[in-house]
């Protein structure tokens, strides 16, 4: 669709920031909705966290069982140490230690794996429904939305976000919550053993806490301002692989790759020092846990000695020591990665906020047998406060040609725009066969009309799917009926594989002007009762607009269209012919009577015939 109306029109931000990409602004709100769109799967996670108590359960008893183990080898020894007699080791109760830590080992990591499990098929449908929301959202958000935002911006936060929230549910929250419990558990045991090598081993937990606190403070924005930079990034080069053709014509190759450049750097930049933060914690954790690891190791030794403790308490508290320390340097880790997930989801949510298009009316109305006679009654429009269209009045007779022209930014695909109800008028009403279009469902409404842009729209698919876009269960015999009418036949024949020629991003062999001539055998296999044709002729040379008017002439009969249009060659036979200018129609009438009057439409068309 023509972006004249943007041009003139729109007046808001175009930079993309109405997405915002700063650090969220309610952390607690925003696990709450995480929370909420993981009820329907509740059942699913309190399975998960009971698995993972009973995991952390055995994995806290193994080593006592442990210390047993130990003390009955040192026991054992014990005589032979002293040079009072052999060994005197009970290997069959040493067995039994043997065997039951292995069993211990085995149930907890079956315990384990099951938990993981199920967490990846919740994270999954989690993401699953979210991207069904935001498509089913993309789909209801007014034009308005895609018109003042970047399109790299929204693929960045149903791509990049939507995958992060992903990965962090997958394991993020789960190992948190294993991480705190196996630290209290720990501690608890560790208490039962010593309560002075206790109070040691949480002071360097303290530090720990403190450092991890600070640092979660700090990530928050480092991550926030990655997500922005990626959203930038993914902009430019999405502007720069789309618009190689005006690059290239421009010879603006050096200043595109300066700022490709510039998005690459700062994401770089800012990658880097989210990063940089999220790995350096653990660094300087475990050196304040390696400190206190070492006082605990030269106290325990003389408690050891002094017979306060058994050999294998102390050798028991070594590893409660490292079950405590260990999840509270992958806790730091996870709670910042946390922090990346909770900004990316709000992101997400943001998309899922949006306004919606006006709720259609019900019941919604029908009409049995389209005539295609179309009011403007005083129609006003705006996009903010300011009224762009203030008091649009015309009629359209079934069967008329309506041709909309005027500078550009007048405000003719504003027009068309409002009678499709991509935007919502501010006053007045559209009727069509005598029904205001608000009493109409959207999709209802926009099946009357047939639509060719200035900007041909090709997806991936065949030829024959393309063609059948708006019919897909058209016979191949009316395809290509109407290829031929839209004089794509002989081009399409031409091709390896005919109709079945497969068009996607890759493939070139097609011109502007070929594309064109698809859209327009779209346009005529629908068989619309009305037309609406956006410089449907702009892209193709001279000869072939002459044997496509022909075909569009044959289209139009008995159908009511409107036609926008440059080439005022194009629109001599309309029946009526409106001239806007500021969004109002300052003229209408036919070709010979606008031209009589001398006003805008003359001066136009003198410009484009008169030397």
């Amino acid at each position: 669709m023509s972006n004249e109306n943007n041009t003139s029109y729109d007046v808001m931000d175009m930079s993309g920031e109405g997405m915002s990409t700063e650090k969220a602004k309610n952390s607690k709100q925003m696990l709450k909705r995480m929370l909420g769109a993981l009820k329907p799967q509740r059942w699913k996670l309190v399975a998960a966290f009971m698995f993972a108590i009973a995991g952390v359960i055995l994995n806290l008893r193994a080593p006592l069982i442990f210390a047993d183990a130990i003390n009955t080898i040192f026991e054992g020894m014990g005589p032979a140490m002293m040079g009072l007699g052999p060994m005197d080791i009970n290997f069959t109760q040493l067995g039994e230690f043997v065997v039951l830590l292995i069993g211990i080992y085995l149930l907890g990591s079956a315990f384990t794996y099951v938990q993981e499990r199920i967490m990846a098929s919740v994270s999954q449908k989690l993401v699953l429904s979210l991207r069904e929301r935001v498509s089913a959202k993309l789909a209801k958000v007014p034009l308005k939305f895609y018109d003042t935002h970047k399109k790299g911006e929204i693929l960045s936060r149903v791509t990049n976000d939507l995958e992060r929230v992903n990965e962090v549910m997958q394991s993020a929250i789960m190992r948190l919550f294993t991480s705190a419990i196996t630290i209290i558990g720990a501690l608890i045991l560790m208490f039962r053993i010593n309560w002075i090598l206790t109070l040691i081993a949480l002071g360097a937990i303290f530090v720990g806490l403190i450092i991890t606190a600070l640092v979660g403070m700090k990530s928050s924005g480092y991550f926030a301002a990655r997500q922005k930079s990626l959203g930038v990034f993914n902009t430019r080069i999405e502007e720069y692989f789309s618009g190689q053709v005006e690059i290239k014509a421009f010879t603006l190759e050096q200043e595109t790759k300066e700022k490709t450049f510039a998005a690459t750097d700062q994401l770089y930049k800012d990658d880097k020092k989210a990063q940089f933060i999220m790995f350096a914690i653990m660094p300087i954790i475990r050196l304040f846990n390696q400190a206190g690891y070492v006082a605990i190791a030269a106290l325990g030794a003389s408690f050891v000695i002094s017979g306060r403790i058994s050999i294998g308490q102390i050798m028991s508290f070594f590893q409660y020591i490292q079950m405590s320390q260990e999840p509270l340097t992958e806790a730091s880790y996870v709670l910042n990665s946390l922090q990346a997930a909770i900004a990316s989801a709000e992101r997400v949510f943001e998309v899922l906020d949006e306004a919606e298009d006006v709720k259609d009316q019900t019941p919604t109305r029908r009409i049995e047998s389209p005539k295609g006679s179309i009011v403007f009654e005083d129609v006003q429009f705006g996009y903010d406060e300011a009224l762009l269209m203030k008091g649009v009045n015309f009629a359209a007779k079934p069967g008329q040609k309506i041709a909309i022209v005027g500078p550009t930014g007048a405000g003719k695909t504003t027009l068309v725009n409002l009678l499709m109800r991509f935007y919502e008028l501010r006053g007045g009403a559209i009727k069509v066969d005598g029904i205001d279009i608000r009493e109409f469902d959207r999709h209802y409404l926009r099946s009357l009309f047939g639509m060719v842009l200035q900007d041909s729209w090709i997806f991936d698919g065949t030829i024959a799917e393309n063609i059948a876009y708006g019919r897909h269960r058209a016979a191949r015999s009316e395809v290509v009926e109407a290829a031929k009418m839209a004089r794509a036949d002989y081009f399409i024949r031409t091709l390896p594989a005919g109709y079945d020629t497969v068009m996607n991003d890759e493939n070139a062999t097609l011109s502007q002007g070929e594309k064109q001539l698809l859209c327009i055998a779209r346009a005529i296999l629908a068989n619309p009762p009305m037309l609406l044709l956006d410089e449907a002729t702009s892209s193709v040379d001279t000869r072939t607009e002459v044997h496509i008017q022909k075909a569009m002439d044959t289209l139009m009969q008995g159908r009511t269209s409107f036609i926008i249009a440059h080439r005022l060659s194009t629109i001599k036979n309309a029946d009526m012919i409106l001239v806007m200018d500021n969004g109002d129609i300052v003229e209408a009438g036919s070709h010979g009577e606008l031209l009589e009057r001398g006003g805008m439409y003359s001066e136009i068309y003198n410009s484009q015939f008169v030397s």
